[in-house]
């Protein structure tokens, strides 16, 4: 029994001595082998030193001024009017008696003034007293002559309104010198029942003479 146990511990001896041999070489190996990963890749990489630019800034940005907006003053809403409830009294007038009036007599009516009777007479308008027409000098020369008859209007105050050649003396000069002169001359005014008138149609007769006229 001690002998087995013997022999069989050698065994683990060498079996150990083995295994603690490939441990130990395969701790080289990886030992070797990392030391190589670690500095080879240092050795062998190289460097480069890349200079960065910076990026050009951006423009700058306009700043956007608030726009101000006016105040606006709401005025406030009117209050509402409520009519006061006043009370309506009717008055009523007091009557008034006024005292009769004692009744005034009446004087009698005077008689009206009777009107004066127009009577029916006509006086025709009468020319006064005056100058004779200017005898017109070419008739004097040319020995014009004749009658002019005229007709003419006669105011109450006895002036004369119109004129009008009824009849030509046959000379145009004579007849408008007769017509001129009329018209400056005054009259009597015509009357009917004693009360003057406004009378048309009174005639007169103008005779033109050279003779008269020398």
């Amino acid at each position: 029994m001690y002998g087995s146990v013997q022999h069989s511990g050698r065994r683990t001896r060498v079996v150990g001595l083995v295994t603690a041999a490939a441990i130990t070489v395969g701790a080289g190996y990886v030992f070797a082998t990392g030391m190589k990963l670690d500095i080879n890749p240092l050795d062998e990489s190289k460097m480069e030193m890349v200079i960065l630019t910076p990026p050009e800034p951006p423009p700058p940005v306009e700043e956007i001024k608030p726009v101000e907006v006016p105040e606006v003053d709401v005025a406030p809403a009117a209050p509402e009017l409520v009519a006061p409830d006043i009370p309506f009294e009717i008055e009523v007038p007091p009557v008034i008696v006024a005292p009769v009036a004692e009744p005034v007599p009446i004087p009698d009516p005077i008689p009206a003034t009777p009107a004066p009777t127009v009577g029916t007479d006509r006086v025709s308008p009468r020319l006064q007293a005056g100058q004779k027409p200017a005898y017109p000098s070419a008739s004097l020369r040319a020995n014009e002559q004749g009658t002019t008859h005229l007709e003419v209007c006669v105011s109450s105050a006895g002036r004369v309104t119109s004129v009008s050649v009824a009849k030509s003396s046959g000379f145009q000069r004579l007849d408008d010198a007769a017509a001129k002169w009329i018209r400056g001359e005054r009259f009597a005014p015509g009357k009917i029942g004693g009360v003057a008138q406004s009378m048309c149609g009174h005639d007169v007769f103008y005779q033109w003479s050279v003779s008269d006229a020398k």
